[in-house]
């Protein structure tokens, strides 16, 4: 296996996994990267074979330590490339994703640690997520989603979990980032929308945005 697949499988098992905390099947990873089943199954259980996932054919993969390890060096590095892109070369925040994807695979921590104390040692890159240390560490905050926000509460915007470019563009469309403070100002009981304030703009959020919007008080 070329390199880049390996790590485009275990950054895509650490994710599916949510940190690598269940077990992903074949079937998830095929329709994530887009890849028929067989592929699939030569593929995992080659990364079995190194020692870098457990697989089961009953079961299911999950990661091993060794790809735990690897699959957060990935992370890492495509959130820097994603701050840096952003901050220091001006890209939209729903640009900079599938650039990240191809820059990720520069495996030069050297490279990655000046990209990372130049940009001031982020804790979090432009969507809210968290960005791993060196030891694969993360600096957790608890966030809810905005659709378990309370009516008549303030929250601080502080991630997506949605990074699709439609998602992002109608967030700047509505002039809505991160660190933003809002008001939530009413729930409809009948299709879970919301409606809130944000910048003294009133904004009314399908029950579709407001599970993919993650606030913080």
């Amino acid at each position: 296996m070329h390199n880049e697949t390996i790590e485009n499988y275990l950054k895509t098992i650490y994710h599916l996994s949510n940190g690598n905390t269940c077990v992903v099947t074949n079937k998830q990873l095929a329709f994530t990267l887009k890849v028929n089943p067989a592929t699939v199954t030569e593929a995992v259980r080659k990364l079995d074979a190194l020692n870098l996932v457990k697989y089961e054919k009953s079961y299911g993969t999950q990661l091993s330590t060794q790809g735990t390890k690897k699959a957060l060096a990935i992370v890492r590095r495509h959130r820097i490339w994603e701050t840096f892109l952003a901050k220091e070369l001006g890209f939209g925040w729903d640009e900079v994703h599938e650039i990240a994807e191809e820059l990720e695979h520069v495996s030069s921590e050297k490279l990655i640690q000046k990209l990372f104390q130049k940009l001031g040692n982020p804790l979090f890159d432009p969507h809210g997520d968290p960005i791993p240390d060196e030891n694969g560490k993360f600096h957790k905050i608890e966030f809810i989603k905005l659709s378990e926000a309370k009516v008549g509460r303030n929250y601080i915007l502080s991630g997506v979990a949605d990074h699709s470019s439609a998602f992002l563009k109608f967030l700047d469309y509505n002039k809505l980032k991160i660190g933003d403070q809002i008001k939530i100002l009413g729930r409809e009981i009948f299709d879970g929308s919301m409606l809130i304030n944000c910048n003294k703009n009133e904004i009314r959020l399908s029950l579709q945005m407001v599970l993919n919007l993650l606030v913080k008080k």
